[in-house]
């Protein structure tokens, strides 16, 4: 019976309680089990990081399923959704939560590529970072500026504000400092395909 392992990050125990809750509450009747790893604990299937406002899916919990197919360890890296909780109401956080739940128990069936799950896989219902969003978010992330990003990659100032906007949107941030100190989390753990999910 697999054991889905679940660390969380942060000093406030009310956040820690509340988010485990809604864990068993969500998860009730699936085959797996819920183990709660410590903070000394090196391995994780699901990490909800308080401090970086971030929820990390460790890709091994979806490749292990399927021992099978041969994965290049260049292509899968973890995957990274925001997850801010100060924002938003009770119900909107379960809401993300039982989505996020649900990819940790989907199943790769014939594709090894990160970037094919995300686009074409079971959750490609929902709306993604496209190719030249996540490269100017990774960019403004290592501490550019849209006219550094603009000569960088040669397209226009008005492109990169768009691209930034509609980023921030489908990430579901309303402000440039959420925005930046997620995209500077992305950039510091970028493996070189769109890693995060807005969800």
């Amino acid at each position: 019976m697999d054991v889905l392992v679940i660390r969380v990050i942060g000093e406030d125990a009310y956040f820690k309680l509340g988010i485990l809750s809604l864990v068993h509450k969500h998860w009730e009747g699936k085959t797996n089990q819920i183990c709660i790893a410590t903070d000394d604990m090196p391995y994780f299937d699901l990490c909800f990081d308080f401090h970086e406002e971030v929820v990390v899916i460790s890709t091994s919990l979806l490749t292990r399923r399927c021992s099978s197919l041969i994965f290049s360890s260049q292509r899968w890296g973890d995957i990274y959704i925001p997850f801010n909780c100060r924002r938003y109401r009770l119900i909107q956080i379960e809401k993300k939560l039982a989505k996020i739940l649900e990819i940790a128990s989907c199943k790769m069936i014939n594709e090894a590529d990160l970037s094919f799950l995300i686009t074409n896989g079971e959750i490609k219902g929902y709306q993604q970072l496209s190719q030249s969003e996540f490269l100017i978010m990774t960019f403004i992330g290592q501490g550019l500026d849209c006219h550094c990003i603009s000569k960088k990659i040669n397209r226009s100032i008005k492109t990169i504000r768009t691209h930034y906007r509609s980023a921030s949107r489908k990430l579901g941030f309303d402000n440039h400092a959420d925005f930046f100190r997620f995209a500077k989390y992305i950039s510091k753990n970028n493996q070189g395909v769109i890693n995060t999910l807005c969800l």
